[in-house]
């Protein structure tokens, strides 16, 4: 852990993206593999499905953990989470070049810290 930073997970939804009609599923997903490098990612693998007639997702198994983005063309919508073990990774910047990249007209973002592995004694849950 560097400068306090645990485990980071990041739900985004990105609404009314004015380019994501126009864009092919190769195309949406080396938009998200180019952000999420630039960003500090360390690319795995890569897996996509498209669903015909309607989007895609797309899952990138990071070094640092994890990254999914599901699209919705046909309302404009894109989904994007992002699963951080490190620091290093910039997931906010990749965020944002995604959101540019994609025209949305909204951003909704959730942060959420994660436990990181060290935490004193479990706790029952029910």
């Amino acid at each position: 852990m560097v400068n306090g930073m645990g485990p980071r997970l990041y739900s985004v939804d990105l609404h009314a993206c004015a380019t994501l009609a126009a864009l092919g599923a190769e195309e949406v997903a080396a938009r998200f593999v180019a952000a999420m490098e630039r960003a500090g990612a360390s690319i795995v693998q890569v897996a996509s499905h498209v669903f015909p007639g309607t989007g895609l997702t797309c899952v990138l198994i990071l070094r640092e953990s994890h990254a999914v983005l599901h699209t919705w063309p046909e309302t404009g919508t894109v989904n994007i989470d992002i699963f951080s073990c490190s620091p290093r990774l910039r997931s906010r910047e990749a965020i944002e070049e995604l959101s540019r990249s994609f025209g949305a007209e909204q951003v909704s973002l959730q942060e959420i810290a994660r436990a990181d592995g060290r935490a004193a004694a479990p706790t029952e849950q029910r």
